[in-house]
């Protein structure tokens, strides 16, 4: 399996009766250049994919890639042009459609699929310049609005919409700026009370316990995959003091940080 962390477009290899987690903080568009998988979810009905096949993920998706074939797959995490494109779209027929708890999986048409191979052409020749994903993002925005229908576009879209796609970006964004639920409601205009209650409706548990799974989760992958020093990752998780990062790290994820760096590395010698 192989993950090319290019940002903001990634390629994902997938082999043959692999998985791949496809679990992440962005919405995404999902395009397969070759190959057939199923994806897995525990929130949304699972599917079958296939060359040329274009699926929408959004960012508090839990889904997994299981390959029936060798698979490559591009991500494109969506820009805030292409977040806002998206959400005008779905709000222009939201109340023709109707709601579906599925994933849906769009054919690429000629123009978007040639779109798809000229960013695998850039990536066998090592053509890794973040200028030009900048580009060609905007250029599948463009390509999107000028080839596709305003209903293939909304095919993207049906699924169960009280998730809230834009909400859900809002929160990610904002969420390392602050120390708290409180904090993350006031940077985004709520009362703590109506945050609360929407951010339930949309994630489908509490603000406190999401926030807390989810930092504890960056941070364990921070210790873990990063050779950032203890403090520096204190520092860019907001933790008053080491002390209370350590504190976190005992009570979320069972040992100091310390411990939690020495064991996994540990486990990749032996």
């Amino acid at each position: 399996m192989e993950f090319g962390k290019m940002r903001p477009i990634e390629f994902i290899a997938v082999d043959i009766g692999q998985e791949y987690d496809l679990g992440q903080n962005k919405n995404s568009i999902i395009m397969v250049v070759h190959g057939s998988a199923n994806i897995l979810s525990t929130i949304y009905q699972n599917s079958k994919i296939k060359t040329k096949d274009m699926f929408f993920l959004p960012s508090d998706c839990d889904a997994k890639i299981e390959s029936a074939e060798k698979c490559l797959l591009i991500c494109i995490n969506l820009t805030d042009e292409l977040n806002m494109f998206f959400y005008l779209c779905s709000n222009k027929l939201q109340s023709d459609v109707a709601h579906k708890n599925s994933i849906e999986v769009l054919t690429m048409n000629d123009m978007v699929f040639s779109y798809a191979l000229s960013l695998q052409s850039y990536r066998i020749k090592n053509i890794n310049d973040n200028y030009l994903w900048h580009l060609k993002v905007k250029e599948l925005d463009y390509l999107l609005k000028i080839s596709c229908s305003q209903e293939e576009l909304q095919a993207f879209l049906r699924m169960d919409w009280s998730n809230d796609f834009l909400f859900s970006e809002q929160v990610h964004t904002y969420l390392p700026e602050v120390r708290s639920v409180r904090q993350l409601a006031e940077k985004m205009n709520y009362s703590y009370s109506g945050f609360n209650k929407r951010f339930r409706r949309v994630f489908n548990m509490s603000a406190y316990n999401w926030v807390r799974n989810h930092k504890a989760k960056q941070v364990y992958q921070d210790i873990c995959q990063t050779n950032k020093s203890l403090k520096e990752i204190s520092t860019n998780y907001n933790f008053a003091t080491l002390s209370h990062f350590n504190e976190f790290c005992h009570k979320n994820l069972g040992c100091s940080p310390s411990e939690i760096r020495r064991k996994n590395r540990t486990k990749q010698y032996l």
